[in-house]
């Protein structure tokens, strides 16, 4: 490849360099591997804690203990908020180790379902911070041609992270289950030897630590000069504007956001994700013609193929066709799967005999399905939809409400299956989705391909307005922000 004054031409990479950046990527996302492990451990985990004599745990304790996960992730949605921005990403997730040590010893070493309960809390809270840290970290040091595959990672790791729960898990009893989580933290430890995100040291103030970085991130012999003057003027415009306060919520620039990411995170969560990952043990229990353990297996692997080959073609495929897809064929599957339950509650089990593979295989088809869009494709949203202004708290947004979403999901999914049956739980998702669907299509943009900066120009109104921000009150402002709103036509 042609140099010029012994750089790389702007714009142009050597393959070596995305390699470097996809590998950074990998091993920031490692936080995204040890959620999806903590979600898939409730699976073979409640059963197993079921037969545990020792923790003598009711069928109410263990509901209570799967669900422990999406509680402490809502507490953690709101102080990785606070850590992300102060200690930064990287920091973030260098920081967590320690209780993650913590929250897992504490799971363990006990026959108390109370104190199970609390450790999957703190579990879940270390698990939030992290994968909140690394989907925006992922996002920030990703180039705009690859920031669809870049920032696949997580979910390619959270996907990973199920898979190999499932493995250990068909195997072991929940307490190895859990012991073999003890290993994550060593693996946070990589991210001592790469950089810190770009866009935070410049948001710092840190223009050479940036500089740096943006280098070992981009490769050595690149010329990073334009897309660092681009960062950074970004960053300066943002700084130059007064602190957030709670009056801006009613800037487009903020609620326009807000307003199509929360519905997508619901749409995600009520797409019974949470229902069915959580509970696919308990799903196929007397419903499967092969050993659960072996079906629970396979369901993990589509889950990661699939969200492989998106995170391969997601940057020419485009976010709203994999979100509509997704959704298509998860409907599908939600529905084959009800109408079995239906069948078997209405006429008896010997009515479905015949049809005995129908739940195995809608799973299958649930799984691969969801990971072909709404696993990955939200998370992704969240971070290239939320300004540079705004990305540390929207983030926080989401993921308190995605987290917060599941929590409800999962810990109301048994009570749905006492008083509408278990037909009716799978058929009211695939309802929700239904009208997620006209959602997607009326109101989500498309983001494929656009810088950051492009996609703020379309929550700003025509270029000859301005919107001016009373931050002190009504009769008079004291210190004005004027911004300038582009067309959401461009």
């Amino acid at each position: 490849m042609v140099e010029v004054n012994g750089h790389l031409p702007k714009g142009l990479r050597s393959i070596q360099d995305h390699v470097n950046m996809f590998f950074v990527a990998a091993c920031a996302s490692v936080g995204s591997f040890a959620l999806g492990y903590d979600d898939g451990w409730g699976s073979p985990a409640g059963p197993s804690i079921r037969d545990d004599l020792s923790v003598n745990a009711t069928a109410t304790d263990i509901d209570w203990i799967v669900s422990g996960i999406p509680i402490g992730s809502t507490i953690g949605a709101v102080l990785a908020f606070v850590s992300t921005n102060y200690v930064g990403r990287r920091g973030t997730m260098l920081l967590i180790s320690p209780f993650y040590i913590l929250a897992h010893l504490l799971t363990v070493l006990t026959t108390s379902p109370t104190q199970i309960f609390i450790g999957r809390i703190l579990t879940g809270m270390v698990d939030i911070s992290t994968t909140m840290a690394s989907q925006i970290y992922t996002s920030e040091i990703a180039t705009p041609e690859l920031r669809g595959a870049v920032s696949s990672l997580p979910s390619v790791a959270l996907a990973l992270g199920v898979l190999v729960c499932y493995v250990i898990g068909a195997f072991v009893d929940w307490r190895v289950l859990t012991l073999c989580q003890l290993a994550f933290p060593i693996a946070y430890l990589s991210m001592w030897f790469h950089p810190e995100s770009p866009v935070w040291l410049l948001k710092k103030g840190r223009v050479d630590d940036a500089q740096k970085a943006l280098k070992r991130l981009r490769g050595q012999d690149t010329d990073i000069s334009e897309e660092l003057f681009r960062i950074k003027e970004n960053c300066d415009r943002e700084a130059a504007k007064p602190k957030f306060h709670i009056r801006e919520i009613l800037v487009p620039l903020f609620f326009h956001p807000v307003l199509l990411v929360v519905p997508l995170v619901f749409l995600q969560m009520f797409s019974g994700y949470g229902a069915v990952v959580y509970n696919s043990v308990t799903i196929l229990e007397g419903n499967s013609p092969i050993d659960v353990g072996i079906a629970t297996i396979i369901l993990a692997l589509c889950l990661v193929v699939a969200v492989l080959i998106v995170s391969i073609f997601i940057d020419s495929l485009g976010r709203k066709a994999l979100m509509l897809t997704s959704g298509l064929i998860i409907k599908i599957s939600l529905l084959a799967l009800g109408t079995y339950f239906y069948l078997r509650d209405t006429y008896g089990p010997e009515s479905v005999e015949h049809i005995s593979w129908l739940p195995f295989a809608s799973l299958v088809v649930f799984y691969t399905s969801y990971a072909g869009g709404y696993s990955s494709v939200p998370y992704i949203m969240l971070a290239e939809l939320s300004p540079v202004r705004y990305r540390d708290i929207m983030g926080s947004i989401g993921y308190f409400s995605s987290n917060l979403l599941i929590f409800v999901v999962v810990r109301t999914f048994p009570e749905l299956q006492k008083s509408i049956g278990d037909h009716g739980a799978f058929w009211l998702y695939a309802c929700i989705l239904a009208v997620g669907a006209v959602f997607v299509i009326v109101f989500i943009p498309e983001t494929k391909g656009k810088t950051l900066e492009d996609i703020e120009y379309f929550f700003k109104k025509s270029p000859d307005q301005e919107l001016e921000l009373d931050l002190v009150d009504k009769k008079g402002i004291d210190n004005p922000v004027c911004l300038n709103v582009f067309s959401t036509d461009n």
